[in-house]
């Protein structure tokens, strides 16, 4: 015999790892894709150094 009590309420904790496995991705909209292009205007362009000191010295 199952016993059914709606008064009962419990509350769990929200847990971001749990959401985010749990969620289906979404299909990226044209404005993401538009957004995500390299553009020849950017301001920052991606730089390899070889050293640290030489990434200190080009700041």
């Amino acid at each position: 015999m199952k016993v059914k009590d709606s008064k009962i309420k419990v509350e769990v904790p929200f847990d971001p790892v749990l959401f985010a496995a749990t969620v289906p991705s979404r299909k990226p909209t044209p404005k993401d894709v538009e957004d995500c292009k390299e553009r020849e205007d950017d301001a920052i362009e991606p730089q390899e150094f070889d050293s640290m000191e030489d990434m200190v010295k080009d700041l």
